[in-house]
């Protein structure tokens, strides 16, 4: 794309996110989680005549952690003109309410955390099950008719400019997961210059500059009355459900793999770990760049090694040097978690399944794509020891 088409379609996005209208905050919703799905789900693209086509699954779920902690916050934050809470029987953005049922039933079990894992692993309890379908068929009708309709008609004059949806399957209560709504919500597409746009620029356009800004003011105004403050609405759309679960899974995995074995290479060093005190968890890619807690993303690594790569990136050169030693730990995940696993590598890096002989090779290869983009494109540090 040339840098002349590239800074017209920049233009293009932000003149939306000034000018087109709203009286919800659907449109900074929308636009946040298609930049999120282009830089961190692009496996799961799919090119026809132009377009891309992602699963409108991503989405969903992306909006099932934006408005979460929204809807849970002890002081009520308007989404909607003139929203005021259930009780006052205002009108409310069309999902409230049915949210509403899933925090009540998870506030003395743990809250946003814990309902994301489970729906995550896909172990929503029975009793639930039913009203989180409702609540993601809601999300769905809202998303493909409301933002995504009316999205860029202040620029183009008519409905569905920007994006395109197509319908998929019926969505199942017994089988919520990031999988399911994956293969059942459909697909949604934009042109491929603006697919680039989002993934390249998308870390502005979700950013506190921008987007997020926008969606705080937003809900400050919404309803004056209210006086909702804006460094907390700010705070409340960055909160991420941060599960302490999935690294003390993986730690006990590993101390119990240290135990049976009596040492553990690290990771990134080679070094034994026979000392449990100097074993430490380590996230392949950052989580403060990625929120990413799957088991292919959390390797043992030295308690001295871990801290001297911090929050970087391993370089292409120190990936393929320890190449032998990443994937004998993914072999003894997969053989341990073999459901889960495979699940994870899939949703998060390959974009479809594969035999179990050749998942690891192709989770690295895939791997090795993101960490090269996140490097090369969104220029974040690299390690190399």
């Amino acid at each position: 794309m040339a840098a002349s088409s590239l800074f017209e379609r920049v233009k293009e996005i932000n003149s939306i996110i000034e000018r087109d209208a709203t009286d919800t905050s659907y449109k900074y919703a929308l636009l946040r989680g298609v930049a999120e799905v282009c830089q961190n789900y692009s496996h799961f693209k799919e090119e026809e005549n132009g377009r891309i086509y992602l699963p409108t699954g991503l989405l969903v779920e992306r909006w099932l952690l934006y408005y979460y902690p929204i809807v849970a916050s002890p002081q009520f934050i308007p989404q909607k003109g003139n929203e005021k809470p259930l009780e006052y029987k205002q009108r409310n953005i069309a999902f409230r309410k049915q949210f509403t049922k899933i925090i009540a039933y998870y506030q003395d079990k743990g809250g946003f955390s814990v309902f994301y894992n489970d729906y995550r692993t896909g172990n929503i309890a029975q009793e639930i099950r039913k009203d989180l379908r409702l609540l993601v068929r809601i999300i769905l009708f809202t998303i493909t008719r409301y933002p995504m309709k009316h999205l860029g008609y202040s620029l183009n004059r008519r409905h569905y400019s920007i994006f395109s949806y197509e319908p998929g399957g019926r969505i199942e209560e017994e089988k919520v997961s990031p999988e399911h709504l994956i293969e059942r919500c459909g697909r949604f597409s934009l042109d491929k210059d603006l697919f680039k746009v989002f993934r390249d620029f998308g870390g502005y356009l979700a950013g506190n500059n921008s987007v997020i800004s926008k969606w705080a003011e937003f809900s400050t105004r919404a309803n004056r009355n209210i006086g909702v403050d804006l460094e907390k609405a700010l705070m409340v759309l960055n909160e991420y459900p941060i599960s302490e679960r999935d690294i003390a899974e993986a730690k006990n995995f590993y101390s119990s793999l240290l135990k049976t074995r009596g040492f553990l290479e690290c990771v990134w060093s080679g070094r034994r770990i026979t000392d449990p005190n100097y074993l430490h968890i380590d996230h392949v890619i950052p989580f403060s760049i990625w929120k990413n807690n799957d088991l292919w993303n959390l390797m043992p690594a030295d308690r001295g090694v871990n801290l001297m790569k911090r929050d970087r990136i391993p370089s292409q050169a120190i990936l393929s040097k320890r190449r032998h030693a990443l994937q004998a730990y993914w072999k003894a995940l997969l053989d341990e978690y073999p459901e889960r696993f495979a699940s994870e590598v899939r949703i998060a890096l390959t974009g479809r399944s594969h035999p179990d002989s050749i998942l690891i090779a192709e989770a690295f290869l895939k791997l090795d794509e993101k960490r090269r983009f996140l490097v090369e494109n969104q220029g974040y540090p690299e390690w190399n020891p």
